[in-house]
């Protein structure tokens, strides 16, 4: 069989493959954490936004929000990534 015809059947079952990635945009914040050497994240090794969290009142702390919640949120960035900006 033909490795055209089967790398194109193959990648148009691959669900999100035509929408923007978050670490390729401007307000993606790595994750940092340093496993398997500090203790595993809850859960959540996802990098984080810049446009979406809070500040703590009392510190001043910026607490952002998971990339993953944001995207799969639809009054924040949602699923096709409204407000992605590509990096350069």
């Amino acid at each position: 069989m033909n490795k055209l015809f089967i790398r194109s059947v193959s990648s148009s079952f691959i669900k999100y493959n035509n929408l923007p990635s978050c670490i390729n945009c401007v307000h993606f914040i790595k994750d940092t954490s340093n496993y398997p050497y500090d203790p595993p994240p809850n859960d959540k090794r996802y990098g984080k936004c810049k446009l979406f969290g809070y500040q703590n009142m009392v510190t001043g702390d910026i607490n952002n929000e998971y990339a993953m919640e944001c995207r799969n949120n639809e009054n924040k960035c949602g699923e096709k990534g409204k407000y992605f900006t590509k990096k350069d």
